[in-house]
């Protein structure tokens, strides 16, 4: 058998935003906020039909932008999950808007109740394909709002942000484990619970279609493309960076050195029409930043 990785953008979203597939979120959740999802659905479920435009159409800035995002609704609290392979100046900045984003959303959403008693508690669950944090070889940390004076929580507990880096070994359940190993591709224990092993059967590719395992290819193709583009931007910088050093510190050179190299690439990507959104999420520049760039 051959598997997709199971973290390319399609095969993340056709595995955990299915909605025929609503089972494998639901043990992704429990498995690792111990909670149970009633109600849950996704709000923005997988389909093939919007790949398939992409795709015709050869929008290859859509389709290396693809969403491997998922967002669902449980009865009591929203939830998120991102995929963050490669490391990112802004990620701690970028994990917090989106959370408290979701989490301030349903304030304007029509209802019988006031704004402020629409709001619920979010939940949500960042993979990191990257050691973020030093120090320790924990892989999972949660996150919440926290007085440590008093060793208090909030009354309510609304913000819960999880972190878990696929490259540490120490996890807290054997089934964050079989997670880890299958985002790893790693093998799975026998007793990996159903809905894991069921999750590497639908990356199997002899059960996807062939169109997916062409878009797949695709998306490979445009991130390792631009992975390459991006570690060329940073070379670059650190070059500028060492020059600039000389005159103003190296530290201070570095810094502004990495910054040009990525607006370099940044403008490339302008001048090629890549869609904002795509620029913001790769970059961490914000869009104001980027149409000060244009």
């Amino acid at each position: 058998m051959k598997y997709v990785k199971p973290t390319n953008d399609l095969a993340f979203k056709k595995v955990l935003g299915s909605s025929e597939n609503i089972h494998i979120l639901a043990g992704l959740i429990k498995d690792f906020y111990f909670i149970e999802p009633k109600g849950l659905s996704i709000e923005e479920p997988y389909s093939i039909k919007a790949y398939r435009e992409m795709l015709k159409e050869k929008d290859v800035f859509r389709l290396r932008q693809t969403i491997s995002d998922i967002s669902a609704i449980m009865e009591f609290a929203n939830y998120l999950s991102e995929l963050q392979l490669r490391k990112d100046a802004f990620f701690d900045e970028r994990s917090l808007y989106y959370a408290f984003n979701k989490f301030v959303s349903r304030y304007k959403v029509g209802g019988e109740l006031s704004g402020f008693a629409r709001l619920r508690p979010i939940y949500s669950l960042n993979i990191l394909g990257y050691n973020h944090y030093t120090g320790d070889d924990d892989a999972l940390r949660i996150f919440k709002l926290y007085d440590p004076v008093r060793n208090k929580e909030p009354r309510k507990d609304f913000v819960h942000l999880a972190h878990f880096e696929l490259l540490k070994p120490n996890v807290e359940t054997e089934n964050q484990l079989q997670w880890q190993n299958y985002f790893m591709q790693r093998p799975l224990s026998p007793n990996a619970p159903d809905y894991i092993q069921e999750a590497l059967h639908i990356i199997d590719q002899s059960n996807m279609k062939e169109e997916e395992i062409e878009m797949i290819t695709q998306l490979d193709y445009y991130q390792s493309v631009f992975d390459g583009q991006l570690a060329q931007a940073e070379k670059d910088g650190l070059e500028m960076g060492f020059a600039q050093g000389i005159e103003q510190g190296i530290e201070q050179g570095i810094e502004q050195g990495i910054g040009k190299g990525i607006e370099k690439l940044i403008r490339s990507l302008l001048n090629a029409n890549t869609p904002i959104d795509f620029i913001i999420k790769a970059s961490g520049y914000t869009a104001e930043e980027i149409e000060e760039l244009r």
